[in-house]
C-alpha cells in the first residue's frame, strides 16, 4: 500500500476505544479541511506530518500536501467503515500498536521524546493508531480479501522480468511474486475505490 498505507490508517464504527471529542479542540484550532462535515484540524495535520517525517522521512510542502490528502482519504474510509459496520478493533489491539511503536523507537524515553516533538499526548497517538489500524482492517475485508493472483499470472511476471530473478527458479520466488502482485492489485483497487468516494464526497480544503 501507499505511504500511509504502510508507510499507513488509518475512529468509527464498533471500536470500543472511545475517541477524543473534537468539539473542544475546534474552538481553539483552525479547521484545514472538512470531509462530509467531519473536520480535520491544523493540529491533527501537524501531528500527522510530524509522524510521517519522523518515521518515514521526507520534508517540505510535498509531505504536508500528501499527508493532508492522506488524512482526507482516511476520513472517507472511516466513514465508509462506519456505514458498512463490519470492522471492529479492540483497545488491546490499539495498545499493541502503541507497544510496537515504542519497540521501534527503542526505549520509553525515546517514545516520550517522540510525543513531545510532535506535541502529542499518548491518547492522541492511540487515536491516530486506532484509526490507521481500523482503515487497514477495512481495506483488508472490503478489498484485499477478494483479490486473487493465480500461478499463471505469477509465471508470466517471472518470464517477463528475468533480470529481477537471475539464478532463481520460479518455485523459489513464486510466493514472493504472488504477494507482490497481490499488493499491487490491492493498491490499484483501493485507488479506484477512494477516487469513487471522493467523487461523491463534499470535501473542502481551507488552506
Amino acid at each position: 500500500m501507499t505511504a500511509w498505507l504502510r508507510p499507513a490508517a488509518l475512529v468509527v464504527l464498533l471500536v470500543v476505544l472511545q475517541p477524543v471529542p473534537r468539539a473542544a479542540a475546534e474552538l481553539v484550532d483552525r479547521i484545514v479541511a472538512s470531509v462530509n462535515r467531519d473536520a480535520i484540524t491544523l493540529s491533527e495535520l501537524n501531528q500527522a506530518v510530524g509522524f510521517n517525517r519522523e518515521l518515514g522521512g521526507g520534508a517540505g510542502e510535498t509531505v504536508r500536501e500528501e499527508t493532508l490528502q492522506g488524512l482526507i482519504n482516511r476520513q472517507l474510509l472511516l466513514q465508509e467503515a462506519a456505514r458498512l459496520k463490519f470492522v471492529d478493533i479492540s483497545p488491546q489491539e490499539v495498545s499493541g500498536e502503541v507497544e510496537k511503536l515504542k519497540s521501534r523507537l527503542g526505549s520509553d524515553r525515546a517514545f516520550e521524546e517522540f510525543l513531545s516533538k510532535l506535541d502529542m499526548t499518548q491518547e492522541q497517538l492511540s487515536r491516530m493508531l486506532a484509526e490507521r489500524l481500523l482503515v487497514e482492517r477495512f481495506v483488508e475485508k472490503k478489498i484485499a480479501l477478494f483479490v486473487r493472483v493465480n500461478r499463471d499470472e505469477a509465471e508470466q511476471y517471472f518470464s517477463r522480468n528475468p533480470d529481477r530473478f537471475k539464478g532463481k527458479q520460479f518455485l523459489e520466488v513464486q510466493k514472493v511474486i504472488i504477494a507482490g502482485l497481490q499488493a499491487r492489485k490491492v493498491d490499484e483497487q483501493l485507488d479506484r475505490y477512494v477516487t469513487e468516494l471522493r467523487s461523491r464526497a463534499d470535501i473542502r480544503i481551507n488552506q
